[in-house]
């Protein structure tokens, strides 16, 4: 009686830690195109001159010249091939913050994404 009260217990346990802390597989919710919305250099803005960061559903992506695959855990993104950025951090409003130092100075780049419209609709 113990022992299988015991293991209904640990399913249990481990089945809430799997909602609580979810991973997400790349392309669930997460794809799409995301813009450079802001840069920080320093404490200063600066302009954003990155292409956009493009997340595809079968877990690859793109940023100027660099291609690779992504992987997100709770709300970190790491991405394969960069060397520069380093991990990224979800944040609401389906934006990427990425801090990283190049160079010696402090560097906050932040992506949002942007939803495609249908033809013919006008933003005012």
């Amino acid at each position: 009686m113990t022992l299988r009260r015991s293991f209904w217990f640990g399913l249990l346990t481990a089945a809430s830690l799997l909602c609580v802390c979810p991973s997400m597989r790349a392309g669930a919710n997460s794809a799409g195109s995301y813009h450079c919305a802001s840069l920080v250099v320093n404490g200063r803005s600066g302009r954003c001159t990155s292409p956009p960061l493009v997340l595809y559903a079968d877990g690859t992506y793109k940023i100027w010249s660099e291609q690779g695959t992504y992987k997100i855990e709770g709300n970190r993104l790491e991405l394969s091939e960069s060397r520069k950025r380093g991990r990224g951090r979800l944040l609401p409003g389906r934006q990427i913050l990425f801090e990283f130092t190049y160079r010696g100075k402090k560097h906050k780049v932040t992506f949002r994404r942007r939803d495609t419209l249908e033809e013919g609709t006008v933003i005012i």
